[in-house]
């Protein structure tokens, strides 16, 4: 039996990456943003009915292949529009809060074996400005992001 006791699904925000190929020479891989939504219901352990059958759940959807910058649109617009679209199509909401959704790095940039394009932050920021929702706060004077 499934039982739908909740209502709707949400998010923070997506979850972006850079994948490096340029010094790969094989196949058709080719350097783009990689992109990951998780989300989750409504519910929490302690709501948990298991012979009610009322049990929490998440998941994730990102995009299968890196996306590269087009001709006329960057990889990273594309990546962030998709993962959006179809996020919406499943019923996801986006939130922080009561404010909108958010634009993340993967490990914030720190994890060397993710490392980040030069000017990410800028890259995030303008995206997130581009479609209403957040992301790293830059200075402009000093091109850093508040709080380094």
């Amino acid at each position: 039996m499934i039982l739908d006791v909740s209502s709707s699904y949400w998010s923070t925000g997506i979850v972006l990456v850079w994948a490096d190929f340029s010094s790969w020479s094989g196949g058709h891989a080719r350097s783009g943003w990689h992109g990951t939504v998780e989300f989750f219901d409504d519910g929490f352990a302690g709501d948990n009915d298991t012979d009610a059958g009322y049990l929490s759940t998440n998941g994730k959807l990102w995009t299968r292949y890196a996306v590269a910058d087009g001709e006329v649109r960057s990889g990273l617009s594309a990546a962030v529009d998709v993962l959006i679209a179809d996020a919406r199509k499943l019923g996801i909401a986006f939130r922080v809060g009561d404010g909108p959704g958010r634009l993340y790095y993967k490990t914030d940039g720190e994890n060397p074996e993710f490392p980040p394009p030069t000017g990410w932050r800028e890259l995030l920021t303008a995206e997130a400005e581009r479609i209403g929702w957040d992301s790293y706060a830059v200075r402009p004077e000093a091109g850093e992001r508040d709080g380094d």
